[in-house]
């Protein structure tokens, strides 16, 4: 009987420690909106809206962590309020040197493409959504 506890204890333990370390190590990201970047690639302010004129840029800047030293290819996807695909990135690889590693990527706003409204960007790794994040577009007309 005392096996019997000490067999069940070890099972319980392995199988909870095991799925506790596979939810740690899931990719994740951050996705900072910003209106540029610095000289040394670093995201100058963090967007809650986008407020833009016609032709100017939005800059992406996305933090990958938990990531593995292997290539992996990434893209960003805009969608409307309905999830009508409005643009996608074109595609980007990278293969990281630590588990964490940065990426951007610059959007030209043309409101015919991308009109005023809330839109969707999905953040897409290996063909798999990893983020999705709504933020409100308007346009400055002078």
């Amino acid at each position: 009987m005392k096996i019997k506890t000490i067999l069940l204890i070890f099972v319980f333990a392995t199988f909870f420690s095991n799925n506790s370390s596979a939810q740690s190590n899931e990719i994740k990201a951050r996705l900072i909106i910003c209106s540029g970047l610095s000289d040394k690639n670093i995201p100058l302010d963090n967007l809650n809206e986008i407020n833009i004129k016609e032709g100017d840029k939005v800059y992406f800047y996305t933090k990958w962590f938990n990531l593995s030293k292997r290539s992996y290819i990434a893209s960003i996807d805009f969608l409307d309020a309905d999830d009508n695909y409005l643009v996608q990135s074109s595609e980007h690889k990278f293969k990281p040197r630590k588990r964490t590693h940065n990426t951007w990527n610059s959007r030209k706003f043309r409101e015919i493409i991308i009109p005023e409204g809330i839109v969707k960007i999905r953040i897409i790794l290996d063909g798999q959504t990893i983020l999705e994040r709504r933020i409100s577009v308007k346009y400055i007309h002078e």
